[in-house]
């Protein structure tokens, strides 16, 4: 559209100066033509940059889907490494239950609720974790476990 307007602009301006108009008249053809042409070349930069930015978040997204893969299957492993753990701990069903609920932050009652069991029961099962993993409380059980993330 632009590049119509500075062809009109263009070829009035020419006929303009043959017919010898107002040099104000003149003027502001000129102007006309220079602020589309100008026009022009910022519509192009504008186009490049957005180009730039599509590419840039195309690879963001990109990365970030690799990203949430790889956290994905560590996330898996790392599951597997505290299922393995609770086996070679010899923990019954009901034991890595608890044991698992309790490394994710629930309390014995919000665990209880969630088991549809008495909290009293959870603390039986809590205290015969932390004895058959070496540990004495829930802040040991799950530094137990942070530990090999660490190391």
């Amino acid at each position: 559209m632009l590049s119509i307007v500075i062809i009109i602009n263009t070829s009035d301006f020419l006929k303009d100066i043959m017919q010898g108009d107002e040099l104000l008249h003149i003027v502001l053809e000129i102007i006309t033509v220079a602020l589309s042409i100008g026009g022009i070349f910022l519509l192009a930069r504008m186009v490049h940059h957005r180009a730039n930015m599509d590419a840039h978040v195309e690879k963001i997204e990109s990365d970030l889907s690799v990203t949430r893969s790889k956290l994905k299957e560590i996330g898996e492993e790392y599951s597997k490494h505290i299922q393995d753990q609770f086996q070679m701990w010899k923990f019954t069903q009901s034991e890595k239950e608890v044991a698992l609920l309790i490394l994710k932050g629930l309390s014995f009652n919000e665990i209880a609720e969630t088991r549809n069991t008495k909290e009293k029961t959870v603390r039986q099962q809590a205290s015969s974790v932390y004895s058959k993993s070496g540990v004495s409380s829930r802040h040991e059980l799950a530094a137990w476990f942070l530990e090999d993330l660490l190391v």
